[in-house]
């Protein structure tokens, strides 16, 4: 991606805010994400949707294209071979025609004041803008009811729901698109865009519901593999800003090390009895232990990620 493909000429005049949404897979939560984003206070000439997709394998295509014809703003679809996430927001921050970006994932629903949530807390140049995200199990209107804030995230920069000046994500040097696995990749860029000395915000009304499907047996090896993945991201992102505070957030410790070692003898999570274990507290309904042994066997997981991409058992 080259930065001047970013000038101001490319705005358009009355647009203030470009909601990117990359997306990969998402046939059945995308149509909530978008009429959430179709049903805005701001006016709908005062903002655009790009939904990028990242090389769908499913009816993603079709259904933009059915809700384009429902959508009272701008609604644009862009469309990639699969790359990863980085390459996805990249391509959907130079095609913005906004000067704010607001950067929101596709399994987020969005009540009726996000966009003009966001760019009221855009006060004064140089702010990273951080949404509130509450988790649900399934799709649910956040328009129903007063929010519940429970995300406790102190990341600087967190994609799922976050704005900043187009301006500034370019002069940064937009995503890193050698994340090219899962994790680490926007709080790389958030440590760029501090550097060039922006501040955090936040913006308690522009929330949103997160939609997680609840844990199962099922989904534990996708689990494991992203954490595995998250791994191999965060030797990444610690080679390029090699500091003591990267270090610390990416746990690439000899004392993290030791203590999830000391918590997997025998490497307990590698064996077939440790994942019969977590199908029988599902099956059972022990919430707890079904919790707790899977929290240990993801930071196991993502050890064994450090391991792999350092090249070596200990950091």
């Amino acid at each position: 991606m080259r930065a001047d493909q970013g000038q101001k000429e490319f705005l358009t005049v009355g647009l203030k805010a470009s909601v990117v949404i990359p997306t990969y897979n998402s046939q059945e939560l995308l149509p909530f994400c978008l009429r959430a984003l179709f049903d805005q206070t701001a006016p709908p000439t005062s903002y655009e949707v790009v939904v990028v997709d990242d090389g769908s394998t499913d009816e993603t295509p079709a259904v933009v294209a059915a809700l384009q014809k429902e959508a009272p703003c701008t609604l644009r679809y862009i469309r990639l071979e699969h790359a990863g996430r980085a390459r996805a927001r990249n391509a959907g921050a130079l095609a913005a025609r906004a000067p704010i970006i607001i950067f929101l994932d596709s399994d987020m629903i969005v009540r009726r004041e996000f966009v003009a949530s966001h760019l009221a807390a855009h006060t004064r140049p140089g702010l990273v803008v951080n949404g509130s995200v509450r988790n649900t199990p399934v799709p649910a209107d956040p328009n129903e009811k007063a929010p519940q804030y429970n995300d406790y995230s102190r990341a600087f920069f967190a994609t799922g729901n976050v704005s900043v000046e187009r301006e500034k994500l370019i002069a940064a040097g937009l995503f890193d698109e050698s994340f090219v696995e899962y994790g680490w990749e926007d709080l790389e860029l958030g440590h760029r865009l501090r550097q060039l000395g922006l501040k955090r915000g936040k913006s308690l009304s522009a929330w949103s519901y997160h939609v997680q499907a609840p844990v199962t047996s099922k989904i534990i090896p996708a689990i494991l593999q992203k954490e595995r993945e998250r791994g191999h991201m965060a030797v990444l992102f610690y080679r390029k800003h090699p500091s003591f505070s990267v270090k610390m957030v990416t746990l690439i410790s000899p004392v993290f090390f030791a203590w999830i070692k000391l918590l997997t003898p025998f490497r307990w999570p590698e064996r077939p009895g440790a994942t019969k274990l977590l199908a029988f507290c599902d099956q059972k309904g022990y919430k707890s232990a079904f919790n707790l042994i899977l929290s240990i066997m993801r930071s196991y997981a993502y050890v064994q990620g450090l391991k792999e991409a350092l090249g070596k058992k200990e950091p």
